[in-house]
């Protein structure tokens, strides 16, 4: 059996490895397919912000001059959003036209006779990773530093001053080369190792990474941009510890950073995924200033709700099985000549870049762009995944933890005509905001919604979420299960 597979990989690297298959050509085709097919999406979501009152579920919670501000807001970000997206698109269409991964490969052995060391396939990898991202760094200040005093600004959203932003582009620029460079050699190293057999490998050191990297980041690198101190004794922490200890929550640490000091956006989050393993939970000081006791613990109760469900568990499996998939696809072009030839790369004076060997992690770059229309429509199903999710933490928040006769004596806080936990989610000063969880559309709320006519099957309108209006996708669900545990809790 393994023999007839080997034999029909083999057949398919023999049949990509081609000079007959244009492949400058057909990634340039590519590129343009997916840019031109996002920015319909991003168009589609563009026309919603010219609503000028909010669906008819919202009305009794949202005020006409709060969801004027929301659409305002919006407007900036999607505006902004097709700038940044040309502007990448037009970088990766220069990359290929002008085959900047030779000459950026060129200029890597440059620098390191200029260091005086020798030209390993390592060290050259580890110095083209480096030159990348100096390429790359002046369009990202420019692009983040408009919208964060320029977008953000403008909606009172942003803190920063503009040597704490020169100094947070600096320390993410040091850490990507301190950690990206040995990681980098690392997986060169392993690849070569491994032989035919280095996807298992590789899969297994990502995993390792992966887990690796949830431990060190709030222990080494979050300190480097933000201050956790220890949550204070009263009210919040006691039924924040009480909640966690209901839900059989392993709390270790109860901690509040200090987003305040960049932007007034709020937020909370746990950390901690190793299975049975200390969780922590953080609290954001913006969410501590603006939110009542209530409030907080229905936005923590949401957050609990992903580990109940073990969500971050299974987005790790879910990563990981897709590694696994692009790596298997990566057997058949890690040797492909004509694809490096393509692009600058051979063994011939003429060539761009002259190579005595295909570099892994050349190749796999070039890989990732003949990979791109597919990974385009993976990020579309991981966006539908974890919407769900989030929709499922909603109504666990809502029918299975304070909608229960084991909390009825909670009923009358969270499920009262005016819940806490609902008027966090309808608050018009939060609708503005820029949550890290985007909505889905609004077929889910079973409620009116102006792209449900246009939009069959729904599923895809989860998948396409960018298609409805910020955060008013969400509420009209939250609104819906409001009224269904209302319903539930008469019945107690």
């Amino acid at each position: 059996m393994w023999e007839h597979v080997t034999t029909h990989i083999q057949a398919a690297e023999k049949f990509l490895d081609t000079p007959e298959i244009p492949w400058k050509s057909l990634i340039t085709s590519l590129l343009w397919i997916v840019y031109l097919f996002e920015t319909y999406v991003s168009w589609r979501q563009y026309r919603l912000y010219s609503l000028t009152t909010p669906p008819k579920a919202l009305m009794a919670h949202v005020s006409h001059e709060d969801f004027v501000k929301s659409q305002r807001y919006g407007r900036d970000k999607a505006r902004f959003a097709f700038v940044s997206d040309a502007v990448a698109h037009m970088v990766n269409l220069a990359s290929v036209t002008y085959n900047l991964s030779a000459h950026i490969w060129v200029w890597s052995g440059y620098v390191l006779d200029w260091m005086k060391v020798a030209h390993s396939e390592k060290a050259l990898s580890g110095a083209n990773l480096v030159l990348g991202l100096m390429l790359q760094m002046p369009v990202g200040f420019i692009l983040g530093a408009y919208r964060n005093f320029v977008i953000e600004e403008r909606h009172g959203f942003n803190k920063q001053t503009w040597s704490m932003y020169c100094m947070d582009h600096v320390k993410q620029c040091l850490l990507s080369v301190i950690l990206g460079v040995p990681i980098m050699a690392l997986i060169v190293s392993v690849i070569r190792w491994a032989g035919d057999a280095f996807v298992v490998y590789t899969v297994l050191l990502f995993t390792a990474l992966i887990l690796f990297g949830t431990i060190i980041y709030p222990t080494l690198i979050q300190p480097l941009f933000n201050k956790l101190t220890p949550l204070k004794e009263g009210m919040l922490r006691d039924r924040v510890t009480a909640l966690a200890s209901s839900l059989k929550f392993p709390l270790k640490h109860l901690y509040v950073i200090d987003g305040s000091k960049r932007s007034s956006h709020s937020n909370a989050y746990f950390y901690g995924v190793i299975p049975g393993g200390s969780k922590h939970i953080v609290i954001f000081d913006t969410l501590i200033e603006q939110s009542t006791t209530a409030e907080i613990e229905a936005v923590l109760a949401h957050e609990l709700g992903h580990w109940v469900y073990a969500h971050p568990s299974k987005l790790l499996i879910i990563s990981l099985s897709h590694i696994a998939v692009t790596l298997s696809l990566f057997t058949l072009f890690i040797n492909n000549a004509s694809l490096f030839r393509a692009f600058g790369f051979g063994q011939d004076r003429q060539a761009i870049a002259y190579v005595t060997y295909l570099p892994v992690a050349v190749g796999f770059e070039l890989f990732n762009l003949v990979l791109h229309p597919i990974d385009a429509l993976v990020q579309f199903g991981m966006h539908a995944v974890t919407r769900q999710m989030e929709y499922s933490a909603d109504r666990y928040v809502f029918l299975e933890l304070f909608g229960t006769p084991v909390n009825a004596n909670r009923i009358s806080l969270f499920l009262s005509p005016t819940s806490d936990l609902l008027r966090y989610y309808t608050a018009p000063a939060r609708l503005r905001q820029n949550w890290r969880h985007s909505p889905s559309c609004m077929h889910k709320a079973r409620v009116s919604c102006p792209r449900r006519s246009r939009m069959r099957p729904s599923w895809i309108g989860s998948a396409i979420c960018r298609m409805c209006p910020h955060t008013a996708c969400r509420r009209p669900y939250l609104v819906m299960l409001y009224q269904k545990t209302t319903n539930r809790t008469q019945n107690f």
